[in-house]
Formats: structure tokens, sequence, C-alpha cells
């Protein structure tokens, strides 16, 4: 899902919009690309939580073990989102409201286990819901930045 520069470097913070919404719409792993089977992960933010719903694609467990080794933001080594935005082509958007979060604290992750998800829509892009479907389990990744005092 996420788009690389043309020397190869990946860019963090920004997705393929066509390969993100197929991956949900199909139940498609958002690393592998494979098809999810009956035990699969949403990578959730702390503002996602209450809604019960991720636009980013579910993953398989080992690929959402990757993902939170790999991301900077879902493994709580950035304090911040990016100040700034990546200048990206056509097929690439930054990630559902990614306006609102420029520079703003990072917030804790979660893994949501789950034996499916509905489709629904969410900031204008189709997201993974589980409203409907009782999470197998719910797991803190991340904890909220500390502030200083």
């Amino acid at each position: 899902m996420t788009p690389r520069t043309a020397d190869g470097r990946y860019l963090l913070g920004a997705v393929n919009a066509a390969k993100t919404r197929t991956a949900i719409h199909r139940r498609l792993c958002g690393v592998c690309g494979r098809a999810l089977g009956d035990r699969l992960v949403l990578l959730v933010r702390e503002s996602d939580l209450a809604r019960c719903a991720s636009t980013e694609p579910g993953l398989h467990p080992l690929c959402a073990a990757y993902t939170i080794a790999a991301c900077p933001m879902v493994a709580g080594r950035r304090s911040h989102y990016r100040v700034s935005a990546h200048k990206i082509d056509a097929d690439a958007v930054h990630g559902a409201d990614s306006d609102r979060r420029l520079g703003a604290p990072a917030e804790a992750w979660h893994a949501v286990w789950l034996t499916r998800y509905d489709v629904v829509t969410l900031y204008g892009h189709p997201a993974a819901c589980y409203l409907l479907t009782p999470p197998l389990r719910i797991r803190p990744i991340t904890a909220p930045p500390r502030t200083r005092s």
C-alpha cells in the first residue's frame, strides 16, 4: 500500500489509494496482498478505536507484527506526525484525515484481532469496520506520548 520514490524509498504516511480501496473491499492483506483468513488484525489509532473502524487494510497476524516493528508511528518511535506532506504522484494519497494530523502529537495504537469486518466509509474513504463483529481481542501496541511537565 505504501508508495515508493523513484530511488526506492518508501513514503511512510502515504498510501496507494487504488490498492488500499481494493485491499479493503476484497479483504486482502495490506502488507503482502494475499487474501485474509479467519484471523486478521486491524491496526487502529486511538481516535479510531471508538469508531470501531480503520481506513488501513486488515493484516495477517505475521504482517501485523512486521508493521508494528517497521512503521515508526505504529511502533511509537515518533512523538509527532510529520509536519509537511510528501510530494506524491496521482496514484498515491496521504492517509485518511492526514491534513488534520500534520504536526499533531502521535496517538496510541491498538491491534484489533478479528475474524471478519464490514466495509463502511470513514473520512470519505473505505474502512474496515468491526462494529457488528465483536473483536477476539484488542491489545495496546503503544501508549499515548508523554507530555513534559
